[in-house]
Order: structure tokens, then sequence, then C-alpha cells
């Protein structure tokens, strides 16, 4: 798939501040390219968060082997 402003993908995060998930989801905000995209992150809690530059992969596990700190990927379908 290619990204395009207002996707969802779901990003890394620091569980700390996410109610224990390290995972959240996120809306593409800018693409840069085909994989490189700017987000809106929508922790679990009253806030929202910023981030940019983040290397969009297919899959969880391709997002994770890479590091899902600066990683996105596309929700699994289901």
């Amino acid at each position: 798939m290619k990204p395009s402003l207002g996707c969802v993908v779901i990003t890394g995060v620091s569980a700390p501040e996410n109610n224990g998930s390290d995972v959240a989801p996120a809306t593409v905000v800018r693409v840069w390219s085909d994989d490189l995209v700017n987000l809106k992150v929508h922790l679990d809690n009253h806030t929202d968060k910023w981030k940019t530059s983040v290397k969009l992969f297919d899959t969880e596990e391709e997002a994770r082997e890479y590091g899902i700190a600066g990683a996105c990927f596309w929700p699994p379908r289901v």
C-alpha cells in the first residue's frame, strides 16, 4: 500500500505514556515518500504526540526488527 494524507497506521510509543501499550494508532499528516511519513499519534490518554520522518513498513514484524520507536506499520486486516 502507498501512504496518503489521513491514512491510519500503527506506530511504536513509550508504554508508560500510553497506558501500558507500546503501540498506538496514528494518522498520516505528511507523506515524504512511499516509506517515510509524519504522524499525529493518538495515545491512550488525554494527549496526542507528533512524530516526524517515521519509516513505514508493511508488517509489525518488519517494524519491530527495524526498531519500533522510529517505525510504523499498516494495521493488520481482520
